[in-house]
């Protein structure tokens, strides 16, 4: 339902964060309810494989966006299944 972007915070720290949209044209209020509380399920959890959530929000012009720590990883269309 999302779109995840590599983006660097400047303040308080500098450091590369990724910035969760929610995906063009999926943008209603059901996709609103859906986006905070996901958010608000990821800001609670706390596991290692699992990013922080530093910031969110929205502003009046734009979809609501979740700022989380960034992880290092092989991009998902590079996963197969180990069976094949």
């Amino acid at each position: 339902m999302g779109q995840v972007w590599l983006a660097e915070q400047t303040a308080p720290v500098k450091r590369q964060v990724a910035l969760t949209l929610i995906k063009g044209g999926m943008f209603d209020s059901t996709a609103l309810v859906r986006f905070q509380n996901e958010s608000q399920s990821l800001a609670l959890m706390n596991h290692p494989a699992i990013a922080k959530v530093f910031d969110g929000g929205a502003k009046p012009d734009g979809p609501p966006y979740l700022v989380k720590g960034y992880v290092a990883s092989m991009p998902s269309t590079d996963c197969r299944d180990p069976k094949n």
